[in-house]
């Protein structure tokens, strides 16, 4: 028998560790239950112990050591003829579960280490020596109840939604597109579903408590018809105010800028941007914020546009592109909506370029959208960030094709709140004084 330093490290009530061997690539551990009187689950007889059965399980790691522990099974029998129960091998469920290749401390380890995006399934599966589909169970049974717990998405007054593409397109099929619906205050992933039609997001309103919903007072997406339709034309949601995030606006402009700066090149010199080009050459700074733009920036700029911009079409666009930002540059909300206007007017000017009044399109019909974010400061930052940690989650499984174990992933790196081990906080040691 091994001391109580043993025991303690096991953690495991009703169970003593008998050996500690270190075989120079494991270490193996010995145990086996605690002895006490067992009675028959039948008949409630006193239970004689008969033999010992040898299971081997898969432990957490010490540090970079593999642990197996080897668990002595007590096989017990009834001594009544008559009991239909004739012989068991005892359970204890706090070590593992039955017919289980992992201990249950190993289960909340690689649930963690996926939770965490430390490691995937197949990298704890190679690390602990087992299946994939060993490890892939244990996170479902673990994270499976976290993610479904009705406590996990409380009452949320702000949400966003946003897509991203689960598979690119293929030959044999579509791309197929998942939303995350975030808490903008908490930035937290509350849910993911499949698709981003309107029909996809009614169906996962539908789906929420009612109470929940009663509870929206604003949702912010990006200018996408499908998330506008489902959100103004149901009756699932009251007294919503939508609002179009601030960066997919200025994202919208500073297109439009590149793509009128890609055609002017190639009518005014006949191929695309290249090396030593005065509007190729100047292509960055063009999207830069002109109050961040210095004197020599100025210098470069105008001599681009005296070069190469020789009907001011890119000129007119980087003054569209100004007037776009102008619209956040200032809180006011009566001064956001003069300089939206403003802006709208200036891209449907007769003189303008397609590009402007497509742009003008797009501002005029999310203009009440657009305003709405000087009222309820809420934009889709948030969501862009949950869409980078689904972005790292489908990048560390090398892609998904099953959306159920996609779901899993992210709730389980996004949508949980993060738990806190109390530790010992170590502080630098103190220099010497000389």
């Amino acid at each position: 028998m091994v001391d109580a330093t043993g025991v303690l490290w096991l953690s495991v009530a009703g169970f003593v560790v008998r050996d500690v061997t270190d075989d120079g690539g494991e270490l193996v551990v010995s145990v086996e239950t605690t002895v006490g009187a067992v009675g028959c689950g039948s008949c409630g007889t006193r239970a004689r112990a008969k033999d010992r059965r040898r299971v081997r399980l898969r432990d957490a790691p010490i540090g970079d050591r593999p642990v197996l522990i080897e668990w002595h099974k007590r096989v017990w029998s009834c001594p009544e003829s008559d009991c239909a129960t004739n012989t068991w091998t005892e359970q204890r469920p706090g070590l593992a579960g039955a017919r289980r290749v992992l201990t249950a401390r190993a289960a909340r380890w690689v649930c963690d280490r996926v939770r965490a995006l430390e490691g995937t399934p197949a990298s704890c599966a190679r690390s602990l020596g087992v299946s994939w589909s060993t490890v892939w169970t244990a996170v479902v049974e673990h994270g499976g109840p976290l993610v479904d717990d009705e406590a996990r998405v409380g009452d949320t007054v702000m949400v966003g939604v946003d897509e991203t593409v689960m598979q690119p397109a293929h030959r044999r099929r579509r791309r197929r597109f998942v939303t995350a619906v975030v808490d903008v205050t908490t930035s937290q992933i509350l849910d993911v579903f499949e698709g981003r039609d309107a029909r996809d997001l009614q169906a996962w309103l539908a789906s929420m408590p009612r109470s929940w919903r009663d509870a929206i007072r604003v949702v912010s997406v990006d200018p996408h018809e499908g998330y506008r339709s489902a959100i103004t034309n149901t009756r699932l949601l009251r007294e919503v105010t939508m609002v179009v995030d601030p960066f997919h606006i200025v994202r919208l402009a500073n297109m439009a800028l590149t793509r009128c700066r890609q055609r002017v090149q190639q009518a005014t010199f006949g191929h695309r941007g290249w090396k030593g080009d005065p509007l190729y050459g100047s292509r960055k700074l063009f999207l830069l914020g002109a109050e961040r733009v210095n004197e020599a920036g100025w210098e470069r700029l105008w001599s681009a546009l005296r070069d190469g911009d020789p009907g001011g079409e890119v000129q007119d666009a980087w003054v569209a592109k100004e007037k776009v930002r102008d619209v956040y540059l200032t809180d006011d909300p009566e001064r956001a909506a003069v300089a939206l206007d403003d802006a709208i007017a200036w891209c449907s000017a007769v003189e303008s370029g397609k590009e402007l009044r497509r742009l003008a399109t797009t501002l005029r019909r999310w203009r009440t959208e657009i305003l709405a974010h000087h009222t309820t400061g809420a934009s889709n930052g948030p969501v862009e960030a949950a869409n980078l940690l689904v972005k790292q989650v489908k990048r560390a499984g090398r892609g998904f094709r099953n959306f159920a174990n996609y779901r899993l992933r992210i709730l389980l790196a996004g949508g949980l709140t993060r738990e806190r081990h109390t530790v010992t906080r170590l502080r630098a040691r103190p220099s010497s004084v000389a």
